[in-house]
């Protein structure tokens, strides 16, 4: 049974399974893989072009109105907010499943 790695706030409904890729800053935008689930501190419009490439998104901060959250309902992607410290627990290339229902990354 996967263990549950994070708890945060579900922000965008659906269930996905992907590799992480941690995105800290703009300059970090061209490693963002097709699929991948993006993993970052907070999102803002900059990194907008990682947003539309992920098949979920995961945030150490936010609410249910962030900018992450708003967008992923927008895009239709799962996403978890809020959790204090996904960019410190997860590694890129990790295999993970977010339940954007539930708020919890499994791994």
């Amino acid at each position: 049974m996967p263990r549950i790695l994070l708890r945060g706030i579900g922000a965008s409904i659906g269930r996905v399974t992907g590799k992480v890729k941690i995105i800290m800053e703009i300059t970090d935008v061209p490693k963002m893989q097709e699929g991948a689930v993006l993993v970052t501190a907070f999102t803002t419009p900059l990194l907008t072009l990682a947003m539309t490439q992920a098949s979920a998104i995961i945030t150490d901060t936010g609410g249910l109105t962030c900018h992450a959250a708003v967008v992923a309902r927008e895009l239709g992607v799962p996403c978890v907010v809020g959790t204090h410290e996904a960019t410190k627990v997860l590694q890129d290339g990790l295999k993970v499943t977010v339940d954007g229902e539930k708020g919890i990354v499994t791994g």
